[in-house]
C-alpha cells in the first residue's frame, strides 16, 4: 500500500514538473533551486508568525473582556462608597483656591486704568460719530463706572 501511494505522489510531481518547465529547470539547478527555497522558507515564516499574531491577539482580547464587561459595575460600586462615606469636597475646594494665581496690585490697578481710558476713548468715538451722522440717535453717555467703582470691584476680587 505504501508503494502505491509513494507512486502516486512521484506521478503527479513528475506530471506537474513536466508541465512547468521553467520550474524544473529551477529546481534542477543549483543557485535558482537554493533561491527558491530561501524564499519557501521566508514566506512559511512569515505565515507562521501571522498565525501566531493572530493566536496572540485572540488570548489578549479573550483575556481582556471580562474586565472590560465588569467595568461598569466597578464604577457603580465606588460610587456607592463615595455616597455612603461621604465624600468631601472641602479639601477639592481648598486645593483649587491655592492654585488660582493672584495677581499683584500694580498690574490690577494697570489694568482698571487702562479699562478705564478704552471707556473715555469709546465715549469720544461715539460723540464723534453722533456729530458726523449729524443725528440724535446716539447720544454719548458718560461712563456708568467711576474711579472708585472700579476700585471697589478690585476690592472684591481681593476677597
Amino acid at each position: 500500500m505504501d508503494i502505491s501511494i509513494e507512486h502516486a505522489v512521484t506521478n503527479y510531481f513528475t506530471h506537474w514538473l513536466v508541465t512547468h518547465p521553467y520550474l524544473a529547470w529551477a529546481i534542477s539547478h543549483p543557485l535558482p533551486g537554493i533561491g527558491l527555497l530561501l524564499l519557501l522558507i521566508f514566506a512559511l515564516s512569515g505565515l507562521i508568525k501571522a498565525i501566531g499574531r493572530g493566536f496572540e491577539q485572540i488570548w489578549i482580547f479573550l483575556l481582556k473582556t471580562p474586565f472590560k464587561l465588569l467595568q461598569p459595575i466597578f464604577k457603580l460600586m465606588w460610587r456607592s462608597i463615595e455616597r455612603i462615606f461621604g465624600h468631601n469636597n472641602s479639601r477639592v475646594q481648598q486645593v483649587e483656591s491655592s492654585m488660582i494665581p493672584t495677581a499683584p496690585p500694580e498690574q490690577i490697578e494697570r489694568i482698571i486704568d487702562r479699562l478705564q481710558a478704552l471707556h473715555q476713548e469709546q465715549q469720544d468715538l461715539i460723540g464723534e460719530l453722533s456729530t458726523l451722522l449729524g443725528s440724535t440717535s446716539v447720544k454719548a453717555e458718560p461712563g456708568n463706572r467711576s474711579d472708585t467703582q472700579y476700585k471697589n470691584l478690585y476690592a472684591k476680587l481681593l476677597k
